[in-house]
């Protein structure tokens, strides 16, 4: 019986010391990344973004892009871990940019993954929050977690802040960060199924709708034969674009590339100008822009503020156009005129010099 007795009070004491454990488990890190913005402009690269729960520290990251921290792949440089206890599951979280809090809050979840774009404005700091020893995460890869710092020599991977970030390639259509400003905190570049044609809006471009809202999508397609209206005499489309949403405007310019292939270059013809036009529906025509052609690579590049149908189309020169009648040689130059009169004349004179000499033989 004493036997019996011993067994279940240890079977007791071994479950008594799992629940006892089971309150003490590590909980998992709550991850941010997305865009950050000081008063509507691109955060600068070296910006110090914080988290705090409870007004103590419980994580920190360095920025090393100007307008973002980390992003949506786990092996990107610069991502918020937020670390927290069991108890503060659920707790409210508030971000510190340079010192300053921002507009922005998040709720702790324990190995949540969260897209947060941060925003604050310039100003005096923040008093820095206390940090705890043990509660105070670094970045997810980034120079607080012991990751490499963009100004430590002595990294493997070296950053440049300057460098412009290199845009996210879409197909068809793709959503664009911006700030509330409309100020675009991640480049992206929007192609067509066929690669032939492509819009790329670059880091820091205004980019609004229609109707002077922040634009949160870009699309980008081959528009249809029957929804292209028809060239200028002496031009021939070799590819439209429809680009979306209608309306919108990009402040400075987004870029317009069109790619052909090999065959497609050559088909242009010896002499034709390859050009870029866009639709004006109000004028009812084609207006051309200016636009940057490279042989080597066989694009045709333009610059544009506002999307609209754009074509690559290219200008037949006249002798061709109008065929081989147009490039014969040229006629020889007519003479003097001869008046009717004296013509007149002549055939008189040449009757009657031949009347003359038919009298006499007789």
């Amino acid at each position: 019986m004493m036997r019996y007795c011993a067994v279940l009070i240890l079977i007791l004491g071994l479950v008594a010391s799992a629940a006892g454990a089971g309150d003490t488990l590590p909980v998992f890190p709550h991850v941010f990344y997305g865009g950050v913005t000081i008063t509507g402009s691109p955060a600068p690269a070296g910006t110090v973004i914080t988290a705090t729960i409870g007004g103590v520290e419980c994580g920190s990251v360095q920025t090393v892009d100007a307008g973002r921290y980390g992003g949506s792949d786990r092996n990107i440089v610069g991502r918020l871990a937020v670390m927290a206890t069991s108890d503060q599951a659920g707790a409210t979280i508030t971000f510190y940019v340079n010192g300053v809090a921002a507009q922005e809050t998040a709720t702790f979840t324990s190995g949540a993954v969260t897209a947060l774009n941060l925003s604050a404005a310039a100003g005096e700091s923040t008093p820095t929050p206390t940090s705890t020893p043990g509660n105070g995460g670094g970045g997810d890869g980034g120079p607080s977690s012991g990751g490499p710092s963009p100004k430590d020599p002595g990294s493997e991977i070296t950053y440049d802040p300057d460098a412009p970030l290199i845009p996210e390639v879409f197909t068809g259509n793709a959503p664009l960060t911006t700030s509330a400003a409309g100020v675009v905190l991640e480049p992206v570049t929007v192609t067509t199924e066929d690669k032939a044609g492509a819009v790329t809006i670059p880091e820091g471009t205004v980019a609004r709708d229609g109707d002077g809202n922040p634009l949160g999508e870009v699309t980008c397609a081959e528009a249809p034969p029957a929804e292209i209206p028809p060239a200028p005499p002496g031009t021939n489309i070799a590819i439209a674009l429809v680009c979306g949403p209608a309306g919108a405007t990009f402040d400075p310019p987004a870029t317009l590339t069109y790619t052909l292939s090999s065959e497609e270059w050559a088909g242009i013809g010896e002499g034709a100008t390859p050009k870029v036009m866009w639709y004006s529906p109000e004028a009812g025509e084609w207006q051309e822009i200016a636009a940057t052609v490279d042989p080597a690579t066989r694009t045709v590049t333009a610059q544009v503020d506002h999307f609209s149908i754009y074509a690559l189309a290219w200008t037949v020169p006249e002798t061709v156009a109008a065929g081989a009648e147009e490039t014969r040689a040229p006629a020889a130059e007519p003479g003097p005129a001869f008046p009717t009169w004296a013509l007149a004349l002549a055939v008189v004179l040449i009757a009657a010099l031949a009347a003359f000499l038919l009298m006499r033989r007789k």
